[in-house]
């Protein structure tokens, strides 16, 4: 049903001139002060800076240049990026865009472009173009210019798509502004993480006292013991996944393979308790460790080692981990991965428990240490989560207000 006043149409309707395909020139091994966007550049939020390359400059890097408002569309991407969209703000000077990407403008006297900007990253239309997509690979899929021109549309009177736009641009604000909130507690962390878990930094001990002494230097398996208790998935004991960006977290949360866990009673997992650390071999080098957040134990699966705390009156499990996980020290792992194909290299758990850390000498500079650092990943966590927050409710906004179901006042 179409709600009162609005029409249904297509995107060629809106579109002034014709739909273009790009350009892929050679690439330039200095910088030539014109550029090339690469397949990754086009994400949900814009242009990744980092997906911009110098080209070697001819006649047609120069007719592919983009202007600002131009639209661009991924048109041969993976079944969920093809049909990724931006609107080009003029990030950078001199940018062309590849023969993988499509461009076009939008009529300002027939659509408000910044309503037609939001349309094109509903999940309406996204999913119009991976159903319209083609391709033998799975990996690989296309959608053509007819697709894009018959891109379906339902548009309301032109105030109103502009108040549309306002509002939802509103949310937008608030999503960047928490974003940036959250890198730069992210950054902060980092750098009280070197300062502190160097002993760059000392803290104040209980008594107002400046924390002194030289620190020791201790192997892993001085400080920690591997795990080797096993056990099925239970209801008490669910199954657990390690992701570099969430820790220890529920499986179902990411990769919802729960169908994969068949035969149960005859596969016992990895047990972990609350507090163990729990580190994947093959992706450490990337940042694969993390200590379990969660209250109850859990099990893993069995390719990740577990480790648990040998005296937790002389040594802070929080410290430990915290230490385990800084970026000098993933770098350290990177270089002592073992295996002669690439999908076997892993850090076994022979060099990973020889490693040697700096500790402090008294478990109270510890315990301070990992209290500090242990309140930045709170405040990294709320603001997360509201960032989390905040991008699901614009996502049920923006599929009431596009859709007519939830209409805006118009003055």
């Amino acid at each position: 049903m179409v709600p009162n006043g609005w029409k249904k149409t297509h995107l060629k309707c809106v579109i002034s001139g014709a739909i273009k395909n790009g350009y892929s020139p050679l690439p330039a091994s200095t910088t030539t002060g014109y550029w090339v966007l690469s397949l990754g550049a086009l994400t949900d939020h814009g242009i990744n800076p980092l997906e911009i390359k110098p080209v070697v400059v001819d006649e047609k890097v120069k007719q592919a240049l983009l202007s600002d408002g131009d639209f661009l569309i991924s048109r041969s991407n993976t079944p969920d990026k093809v049909g990724r969209s931006i609107r080009f703000k003029n990030e950078v000077q001199n940018c062309s865009y590849p023969d993988l990407m499509m461009r076009f403008c939008v009529d300002t006297k027939k659509a408000d472009p910044n309503f037609i900007e939001i349309k094109l990253k509903s999940t309406e239309v996204r999913q119009y173009y991976k159903s319209c997509a083609a391709g033998s690979s799975s990996s690989m899929v296309k959608i053509n210019k007819a697709v894009v021109e018959n891109t379906p549309l339902l548009l309301p009177s032109f105030p109103e798509q502009k108040k549309i736009a306002q509002v939802l641009s509103t949310w937008d604000r608030a999503i960047s502004t928490t974003e940036q909130l959250l890198a730069n507690s992210q950054q902060q962390k980092k750098a009280l993480m070197q300062k502190l878990l160097t002993g760059q930094k000392r803290l104040l001990d209980n008594n107002g006292v400046r924390f002194s002494g030289e620190w020791k230097w201790l192997k892993v398996s001085d400080l920690l013991k591997v795990r080797k208790e096993k056990q099925v998935p239970t209801e008490d004991v669910p199954l657990f996944s390690l992701t570099i960006e969430d820790g220890v977290t529920p499986k179902s949360d990411r990769y919802n393979r729960e169908f994969l866990v068949k035969n149960t009673d005859e596969k016992k997992y990895k047990l972990v308790k609350p507090k163990d650390i729990v580190y994947n071999p093959a992706n450490l080098r990337w940042g694969a460790i993390n200590f379990s957040r969660i209250d109850h134990s859990v099990v893993v699966s069995p390719i990740y080692e577990v480790l648990f705390l040998k005296d937790e009156n002389k040594t802070s499990l929080e410290f430990i981990a915290q230490k385990l996980m800084t970026p000098d020290q993933i770098g350290r792992f990177a270089a002592m991965v073992e295996g002669t194909l690439v999908e076997r290299m892993a850090v076994k758990i022979e060099p990973f428990l020889a490693t040697k850390l700096s500790v402090p000498t008294t478990l109270e500079e510890q315990q301070e240490i990992a209290t500090v650092l242990s309140t930045a990943d709170q405040e990294i966590s709320a603001l997360q989560q509201k960032l989390d927050s905040l991008k699901q409710e614009k996502k049920a906004l923006m599929q009431q207000l596009l859709t007519g179901k939830r209409r805006v006042l118009v003055s």
